[in-house]
């Protein structure tokens, strides 16, 4: 659609569900199954946060949203904020779709860049690049794949081919995955090989640069 009415999209908080004004409520179920078919990876048990334009929908109408999306697609509403269009609004990521990454004019900060979510794994041979903000890879980067992003790189699963953050020069940028296993970690124009043998340990972890201007690694706990 060009112009859609609902619009799923990913920042640093999670998902966004966004509600245009003047629709009805049968218009927003109808245009939700557009967006959420579009996809080609399970959102279930995921959170989101519904963000509607004014005039908006009842009450009424919401808590019959909010029953709906949990019980249609497994998904669970974290809270509902009302947007005036006078105020414009909050900075966009990608969209949560293979479709082309969007990009924005926005700050090089970690608050207010945008992101890209890849809902799919990254295999052999296969590049990723985002150069505008953060990825975010629903799955594994498999050895000789490789993931390339302007800001931080977030694998959520298990990173066993090559990642490089902050391509854009920002040296804050990081590297998180769930398991870590990679051939090489680049974090600006900083390069980390790993051993070959290196063995996943089994919970999440981040590297990022130390004190020292080396790229560490160690147990991710939250940023």
């Amino acid at each position: 659609m060009a112009n859609p009415t609902v619009v799923l999209r990913a920042y640093r908080d999670g998902l966004h569900l966004i509600i245009k004004p003047h629709l009805s409520i049968a218009e927003v179920e109808v245009a939700i199954q557009h967006e959420i078919s579009r996809m080609n990876r399970s959102l279930v048990g995921a959170t989101l946060q519904i963000d509607l334009k004014s005039p908006t929908l009842s009450d009424e109408e919401i808590d019959y949203l909010r029953s709906k999306l949990q019980e249609n697609y497994d998904l669970i509403v974290r809270g509902v904020e009302l947007e005036d269009d006078s105020v414009s609004p909050p900075i966009a990521a990608a969209p949560t779709t293979h479709a082309i990454s969007q990009t924005m004019d926005t700050p090089a900060t970690r608050e207010g860049e945008p992101s890209r979510i890849v809902p799919y794994t990254i295999r052999s041979g296969q590049i990723e690049e985002f150069p505008q903000g953060s990825l975010i890879i629903y799955g594994d980067v498999n050895s000789g794949g490789e993931v390339r992003a302007g800001g931080d790189v977030v694998v959520l699963g298990t990173l066993r081919g090559s990642a490089h953050a902050g391509t854009n020069g920002r040296l804050s940028a990081v590297i998180i995955a769930m398991d870590f296993a990679p051939l090489k970690l680049q974090i600006g124009n900083y390069v980390n090989r790993s051993d070959l043998n290196e063995k996943p340990r089994g919970y999440p972890e981040i590297a990022r640069i130390g004190a020292e201007d080396v790229i560490i690694v160690e147990k991710f706990v939250k940023f």
